[in-house]
């Protein structure tokens, strides 16, 4: 075979080139369609894998799953801080009592005290700022008491200085007699007394009849928290030497 014409092999030369070139693309686009194909096969995977781990909220609920949300419940719960004021689901052990007044035994103290019995469980308290206040009448003998009452009944309380005055009437036949209530704990050092709401009135005085006033005592854990607006009521506009006004019993 004779020789290739020098224009004929540079022809040659540049068509295998480009051959080569051609190839070599193709093998790239190939090569990026593969690792695409890939990565997509791959996120199909993980997306049916956690498809599969998520809930089936067609499916019920199992005893273990129900244990779980129980007890993520049960880690924080909500309590509810009893309000201030009467109650008539609490009664007073008469031997816990702190002090003994006229016609009445009084307690106070933590709403989990033995002195005092609820009907339905001892709600919880603001141990900083609230008390349990509860008396009996049960054998105490009450020297003048008025006409017509069934004996001293609960009939609110007044804040004066540091200290916690309740205030007691008498109740009338046909009424319910409250006996106890969640007051105000006194601020520092200051005192919870019982006093008649009237002045005639013997309900609370000490247990010569002379002094107006019963002292109960103090808590044992001090108040730090000042009196809140709402705890002081139209406490600071009333004169602290006056009992409050109530309906006589006669």
């Amino acid at each position: 075979m004779g020789t290739l014409e020098p224009r004929f092999r540079r022809k040659l030369t540049l068509e295998s080139s480009t051959w080569v070139l051609c190839g070599a693309v193709a093998l790239a686009l190939f090569s990026l369609n593969c690792e695409a194909s890939a990565n997509a096969n791959a996120s199909a995977q993980h997306a049916r894998a956690d498809a599969e781990e998520g809930p089936d909220f067609d499916k019920p609920i199992g005893d273990k799953e129900l244990a779980a949300k129980a007890n993520a419940n049960a880690s924080t719960p909500v309590v509810d801080t009893a309000l201030l004021g009467a109650r008539h689901d609490l009664s007073l052990v008469g031997e816990h009592a702190n002090a003994i007044c006229a016609c009445v035994k009084v307690g106070i103290g933590s709403a989990s005290s033995a002195a005092f019995q609820w009907q339905a469980g001892a709600p919880h308290l603001n141990d900083d700022t609230e008390l349990t206040f509860a008396m009996t009448t049960e054998n105490q003998p009450c020297a003048n008491e008025p006409k017509g009452s069934t004996g001293a009944s609960y009939w609110g309380y007044r804040i004066v200085g540091n200290d916690v005055i309740v205030f007691l009437e008498g109740a009338r036949e046909g009424r319910p007699r409250t006996s106890a209530a969640i007051i105000p704990k006194p601020l520092g050092n200051g005192q919870v007394y019982v006093a008649p709401a009237k002045r005639r009135l013997p309900y609370g005085r000490t247990l010569d009849g002379k002094g107006e006033r019963c002292k109960i005592g103090g808590a044992m854990a001090k108040r730090t928290t000042p009196f809140s607006q709402t705890e002081l009521g139209d406490s600071t506009a009333r004169d602290a030497n006056n009992a409050p006004t109530v309906d006589d019993v006669e």
